[in-house]
């Protein structure tokens, strides 16, 4: 009887470890893959800093109107897709915000303008802040620089047509003098150009601070 009951009792103690060790495996085993799970949702939805984003203005903003604490709103050109998953879509809002503008002058000074991103909008409504900075900075339309050229060269011509009328023997020399110091007047009395983003075009931002969004279903 001893010798039975004692099997008994080993036979069931090697059934209760058999059991506990497949229960710890399989519970090592959902640990794992939970954790792997995890790792990869936040490597796809941790958009890191340094990442550029295309978006379309939604409204213009230049340096002529705009001001300081200006806000304006642009829109995603394209979906910003993470390991084949669109964690961004288009139609995603981002906002924005005018942190520095100076309107052209005279002298050939052209205007600037220096925004900031500072707010994701999803479409579902989740909002996340961010940092974010123009990838290219604006630059004013070159169009006044021939004008400014043609101003020098044609006062220089007009200063040449005074110096001969006036008969002088240097009168040519002295003219074309007067003549180019008028041009350079004028030139430097010339409005610089001011900067834009026009609406409806299209430009890129980058992050300067990594975001997490959260999963959407598109």
């Amino acid at each position: 009887m001893r010798e039975d009951g004692g099997f008994s009792e080993m036979n069931f103690f090697f059934k209760t470890t058999k059991v506990f060790a497949y229960l710890s495996l399989f519970f090592a085993v959902f640990i794992v893959s939970a954790g792997a799970q995890t790792e990869i949702i936040s490597s796809v939805y941790d958009i890191e800093a340094g990442t550029k984003i295309l978006v379309r203005m939604d409204n213009e903003i230049n340096s002529k109107a705009s001001r300081r604490d200006d806000t304006f709103t642009a829109t995603l050109a394209e979906p910003l897709i993470v390991r084949s998953v669109v964690v961004m879509p288009v139609g995603t809002v981002i906002e924005g915000k005018i942190t520095n503008v100076k309107r052209a002058s005279v002298g050939g000074k052209d205007g600037k303008i220096i925004v900031a991103f500072e707010t994701l909008r999803l479409p579902d409504g989740t909002k996340r802040a961010i940092e974010g900075v123009l990838v290219k900075e604006l630059e004013a339309a070159d169009s006044s620089a021939k004008f400014k050229a043609l101003t020098i060269v044609g006062a220089t011509v007009g200063g040449g047509i005074i110096g001969a009328v006036s008969k002088a023997s240097n009168g040519t020399l002295i003219g074309a003098a007067i003549g180019a110091g008028a041009g350079t007047g004028i030139a430097l009395a010339q409005k610089g150009r001011d900067v834009r983003l026009r609406a409806d075009e299209k430009f890129e931002i980058k992050l300067t601070k990594s975001v997490t969004l959260p999963p959407q279903d598109y």
